[in-house]
């Protein structure tokens, strides 16, 4: 997890619901993360997080996270923590290696074997078909 010097959050007046309080107190949360300066990541779970969250990251290295969901800031910050957590959740995920049930793989095998196999029965059926159409001329 980001220690508190990794993290900048940054305030400012929330749109949307919320009567006089949207015009009147900072709610809307704006995190930003140096993901070059974030040595509590690994350089693979780094680059997946780029790939994967390319469209939040600016032209700075920053990963920009925002959150208006509540009209509290205390709990859209908490919100954007959230957000961050899932992100660095998915990209870790996904450069683990998948493990493949060997029974699951069995069965694979034996779904894909059938499949061919019917595919096969298939053209052999149209060929027949399209054989038979053919005129037999004796001369």
């Amino acid at each position: 997890m980001p220690s508190a010097d990794d993290v900048k959050l940054s305030f400012a007046r929330s749109g949307g619901a919320g009567g006089q309080n949207v015009n009147k107190v900072n709610t809307k949360v704006d995190m930003r993360i140096v993901l070059d300066d974030a040595a509590w990541l690994e350089e693979d779970a780094k680059d997946a997080l780029k790939r994967r969250e390319k469209n939040r990251i600016n032209k700075e290295g920053e990963l920009v996270i925002t959150s208006t969901r509540s009209r509290s800031q205390a709990d859209n910050v908490e919100d954007a923590l959230e957000k961050l957590q899932a992100a660095v959740d998915g990209a870790v995920e996904s450069i683990q290696p998948i493990e493949i049930d060997p029974e699951k793989q069995k069965q694979m095998n034996k779904q894909k074997k059938i499949a061919n196999e019917n595919r096969i029965q298939s053209k052999k059926f149209k060929s027949d078909k399209k054989q038979q159409r053919r005129a037999k001329i004796d001369y």
